[in-house]
């Protein structure tokens, strides 16, 4: 059916209960959900980090932790009461750099604010609905409106594409960040 047919329809029978309404609100129901739907996007918790773990792994053969909860923070402190009970080495001095700096720990919050702008940027824009009533002696008018940001969905892949390498930065930077106090590290324990 098209549109112009279900306007007159609903032109000639404006009653919310008739048929032609009912097939209008279904439709718009049907839109309503495939757009939620398609809004949905997520990604895991560990998205941003494992690749900063990874090389945390396979550069300096060392265990990285990220503190996002109290579990978090108790398995690193007992790591750290561990590699403080004994004699502490160079490779040991990084290890416990690597678990225990807490502006290492504040920059891994930068990967979850990239992530977020990620998923956010990943998401149709919400549509707005409004509906009015207008009246005219007996004559009732019932105006619904479904209105999207048209410019944001233009603009959504190549937001969804920039936040992407945005991302990827600060990934990057991180890794960066975690391999250059590994270094510091080290430096600064064969010059003690």
């Amino acid at each position: 059916m098209s549109a112009t047919t279900l306007t007159k329809r609903l032109a000639h029978n404006p009653h919310p209960t008739s048929p032609a309404w009912s097939r209008l609100a279904r439709t718009g129901v049907a839109v309503a959900v495939a757009l939620a739907l398609a809004g949905c996007a997520s990604l895991g918790a560990d998205t941003g980090f494992a690749p900063v773990e990874q090389a945390a792994k396979e550069r300096l053969g060392k265990e990285l932790r990220w503190a996002r909860t109290d579990a978090d923070r108790d398995l690193i402190d007992k790591r750290v009461a561990e590699l403080l009970a004994g004699p502490l080495s160079v490779d040991d001095a990084v290890q416990l750099a690597l678990l225990n700096n807490r502006s290492l720990q504040a920059i891994f919050q930068e990967l979850g604010v990239a992530q977020a702008d990620l998923v956010q940027a990943g998401r149709l824009p919400n549509p707005g609905v409004s509906i009015g009533r207008t009246k005219q002696g007996d004559e009732i008018e019932l105006e619904r409106k479904l209105v999207f940001n048209l410019a944001r969905l233009i603009a959504w892949p190549l937001v969804k594409d920039l936040e992407s390498r945005r991302f990827a930065q600060t990934q990057g930077a991180v890794t960066l960040e975690m391999l250059t106090l590994a270094a510091d590290t080290r430096k600064a324990y064969i010059n003690a």
